[in-house]
């Protein structure tokens, strides 16, 4: 029996100022895009957490509902993180060199003007 395939919704997005052409307006709707990224994220996780806030009031592990067919679980994950400062005392620095990897990727970081007030007001530069 083969994996469901996960539903694609079709968002549309209106853009009548984007012109792939012109670099402004290329970051203006990037910048758009990203707000409205930010905002569905947002709102993402205050219905998460509303849904984890039901389930330990109710202190179920796991529901499925017998409306939708979803069904919905809390888990524990586990994140190890390496203190490099302790690390780097215990090791020689060719060793060290060889434990930590470092890879570059490349990233595009847009500061809006909103971005660069709130920057200001924090006191960075």
């Amino acid at each position: 029996m083969g994996r469901k395939k996960k539903k694609e919704y079709d968002v549309e997005i209106e853009m009548p100022e984007y012109d792939d052409k012109n670099i402004s307006s290329v970051i203006k709707t990037l910048a758009e895009l990203k707000s409205v990224k930010e905002a569905v994220t947002e709102k993402i996780d205050v219905v998460e957490k509303n849904l984890k806030d039901i389930m330990k009031e109710r202190k179920w592990d796991n529901y499925k509902d017998e409306i939708s067919q979803i069904s919905v679980s809390i888990s524990v994950d586990k994140k190890e993180t390496i203190n490099k400062k302790a690390l780097k005392m215990l090791l020689n620095e060719e060793q060290y060199g060889q434990v930590i990897v470092v890879k570059s990727f490349e990233n595009i970081v847009l500061v809006t003007p909103e971005d660069r007030e709130r920057l200001r007001k924090y006191g960075k530069k």
